[in-house]
């Protein structure tokens, strides 16, 4: 049996970032996801706020930020199928790509997590730890701030969590994916049971959601079938009741009730199908 130290040695980790005016935020993600991403490919797609020109800058201190292009385009995830098509031929077997936000933050070691994942699970799953913006974080912040978004280092995170929700984060690459469009990969394989923890910062400051709020209302307007989490005009709507959620004490302990956490594993009956048509190779 190979080691994970071993797989962890040769397997590579590829971030497929799509970004659009997360300047104040995007400086310190993609330096902590470059403690385990081994190329992180960034597609900005009409970012108006210096988001671009932060990429530009990285990528010019370390080669591992690839600056994909900008295109301002209406939100849609499957752009990120546009730059999987472009780089595709960087992965082998075994490599792994990440769909990588700007607003998340992994708790989990990414290559430690994914070297120890059985070679016929080909998915995981991300817990989101949500963290939300609270009145007992307001006083952080100045009046300014509720008209420019300020940077957001660590020590300016939302404190308050609330274990929930998911989705896939990683697929392990395999030269035979076929990815024409839509959110993911065809027949993109079986699960694996354990889910890596994320912390998602999507309400970070006062200015920054509310251009959140008017970005998603504007791609609504044109065709964007917008979450409801959207759908508010003012970042008041968005301030939060710290009474209903859980403190991040900073001790790396997390409060995760497994029951509300949405199921994630496909039925027994097809788990067992994809086992089959992956194993044969009839699925590539």
């Amino acid at each position: 049996m190979v080691s994970p130290d071993f797989v962890r040695f040769f397997m590579r980790i590829f971030g497929l970032c799509l970004v659009k005016n997360e300047a104040d935020i995007l400086r310190t993600s993609l330096t902590a996801a470059l403690a385990w991403c081994d190329r992180i490919f960034v597609f900005d797609n009409g970012s108006t706020d210096g988001t671009w020109e932060i990429v530009q800058g990285l990528a010019k201190t370390d080669a591992r930020v690839v600056p994909y292009k900008q295109d301002p385009k209406p939100f849609d995830d499957a752009l990120r199928a546009e730059i999987f098509q472009a780089y595709r031929s960087e992965a082998k077997a075994g490599d792994w790509w990440c769909r990588l936000d700007s607003d998340e933050f992994y708790v989990d070691d990414p290559k430690t997590f994914l070297a120890a994942v059985p070679r016929a699970h080909h998915v995981v799953w991300g817990l989101w730890l949500q963290y939300f913006l609270t009145a007992e974080d307001l006083s952080r912040f100045s009046p300014a701030d509720e008209q420019t978004p300020p940077e957001i280092t660590p020590e300016r995170f939302p404190r308050f969590y609330q274990a929930k929700g998911g989705e896939a984060r990683f697929f392990r690459h395999r030269d035979g994916l076929v990815w024409a469009g839509g959110a993911w990969p065809a027949h993109l394989g079986l699960i694996e049971p354990r889910r890596i923890r994320v912390k998602h910062f999507q309400y970070r400051s006062p200015a920054q959601i509310q251009r959140r709020l008017d970005t998603r209302r504007a791609a609504a307007a044109a065709g964007w079938q917008h979450f409801g989490h959207s759908t508010q005009e003012s970042w008041r709507d968005k301030v939060a009741d710290a009474a209903k959620l859980t403190l991040d004490r900073g001790d790396g302990q997390y409060t995760i009730d497994p029951q509300e956490l949405k199921a994630h594993l496909e039925p027994t009956w097809q788990r067992a199908l994809k086992r089959v048509m992956h194993g044969t190779g009839i699925w590539p």
